[in-house]
């Protein structure tokens, strides 16, 4: 027994520090709470954003709607059919009309089955009402998912912007920290005074106000995004992208002024002119004439339903009928009636509707061309902050050997290395400044543009029909 005992302690005296060793060697290799960084593309944003958005379920429910109209546009032709019996006692007992006879049974039982259909010209212009909604549900689900599209590609860029200037403002800190490190060794080996070493820092200083509001603009910038894209918590999520174009396009004007007619608001008008027409044919079709056919079975029983066998066909009367009536109103005929002044009113607003096809179309040409006007200063302001940069960095790398060879004194560098930075800044948010007017140009023209919108029609039919599953 005492061996056994002796045993069983070297076993796991020798065991302990093997399993000990295995632990550790595990918990190594994993560091506990760290996840790989989440990344995040401007596409992929916009995909979030069109499944998260409410207002754009919203809109999908609407264009269900309207497809299960427009599916069952032709319901209009089924005729009203109804069921009816009734069982009926009057107050006072019926007597025999002759004497001899027997009186009439107290009770009567009545039924009746009717079908009646109304055929006139609204039928046709109702219908062609409910395909111009069907259609204008969808078109407007488009231009909701292209405003969507547009709103998060925006901030998407604004934020890869402002991540780009914090950088840039944390780089200049760090080097102006740098430089204060610097001159206090200087200032130590006796070869500058302490007034210069004072300035310094207090120039490295007066960085960190605006880096710490530039870090609460990113941080609310970033939630904002994140709530339309549906995501709880932006932590962990590094945006992929960059600020600056992928090219600068060479764009036609002319090209682009026939395209004015996809504008959205275009469009808008267009169609409102086709309601019109549908509403003012509705006018007149209340002139025309309309055909009612209708049709009964009416069977009454002529006996005691009591006590009379109620299946036998001697026992009913058959009160049934087929009808067709035509019907003329009148009364639209009259001078000053309520239907033609329907019918004149719906003529002016096809009118007002035509000018207000113009009137966008106009202001969409104008629009363009201001677009152009300001893509073509955008492309020529980069070029010349790119070689404004060139210059900068080369008065840099001057001031600083003057400096190191005690020919000039720390100010010159100072304010080389706020021109370069200035400069830098200025190229970033003139590419900000591009990018953002090639998205208007696009989302205004409705026109997908290299590297910077997608055609959203087809994803919206997907979308559609995905719903309607």
């Amino acid at each position: 027994m005492k061996t056994l005992c002796w045993l069983t302690l070297v076993f796991f005296s020798l065991a302990t520090p093997l399993l000990s060793a295995q632990v550790s060697i595990g918990d190594s290799t994993r560091i506990p709470g760290q996840e790989p960084p989440l990344e995040l593309d401007v596409e992929t944003a916009v995909d979030l954003a069109l499944a998260a958005h409410l207002g754009l379920r919203s809109r999908r429910i609407d264009t269900l709607m309207a497809a299960r109209d427009y599916q069952y546009r032709h319901s209009l032709f089924i005729p009203e059919i109804a069921l009816q019996g009734s069982l009926a006692r009057p107050n006072e007992s019926p007597e025999a009309f002759l004497p001899g006879q027997d009186d009439p049974a107290r009770w009567r039982l009545d039924t009746a089955l009717s079908a009646t259909l109304t055929l006139s010209p609204q039928m046709i212009h109702s219908i062609r009402a409910v395909t111009q909604s069907y259609r204008d549900s969808r078109v407007e689900l488009e231009d909701a998912t292209r405003e969507i599209d547009l709103e998060v590609r925006k901030a998407f860029y604004q934020l890869l912007m402002q991540e780009e200037q914090l950088l840039l403002g944390e780089r200049r800190l760090e080097a102006a920290l740098e430089r204060v490190e610097e001159v206090r060794n200087q200032y130590e080996a006796g070869l500058v005074d302490e007034l210069t070493l004072r300035q310094v820092q207090v120039s490295a200083e007066n960085q960190r106000p605006a880096l710490v509001q530039q870090r609460r603009s990113l941080q609310t910038a970033r939630y904002r995004l994140g709530t339309t894209l549906g995501i709880r918590t932006m932590e962990g999520v590094h945006l992929t992208g960059k600020v600056e174009p992928e090219e600068l396009l060479q764009l036609d004007q002319e090209e682009l002024l026939g395209l004015a007619s996809r504008n959205d608001q275009v469009r808008a008008a267009q169609r409102a002119i086709e309601s019109a027409r549908i509403q003012k044919d509705l006018a007149r079709s209340a002139l025309m004439p309309s055909l009612s056919l209708g049709v009964s079975l009416a069977p009454s029983l002529t006996g005691d339903p009591w006590s009379d066998d109620l299946w036998q066909g001697r026992n009913w009367d058959d009160g049934g009928s087929f009808s067709v009536t035509l019907r003329q109103p009148l009364d639209g005929f009259l001078p000053g009636s309520s239907t033609r002044q329907k019918i004149e009113n719906q003529e002016d607003r096809i009118i007002q509707a035509r000018i207000g096809v113009a009137e966008v179309l106009e202001s969409v040409e104008v629009r363009v061309v201001d677009l152009l006007g300001s893509l073509e200063s955008s492309a020529e302001a980069m070029q010349s902050i790119r070689s404004n940069i060139a210059l900068a960095e080369r008065t840099y790398e001057l001031a600083r050997e003057a400096y190191a060879g005690g020919l000039r004194d720390y100010s010159v560098v100072r304010d080389a290395e706020i021109d370069l930075a200035d400069a830098r800044l200025q190229l970033l948010q003139e590419q900000h400044t591009y990018r953002d007017l090639l998205l208007d140009l696009s989302h205004l023209l409705q026109t997908p543009l290299p590297g910077e919108t997608r055609d959203t029609s087809e994803q919206t039919s997907s979308e559609k029909s995905t719903s309607e599953r």
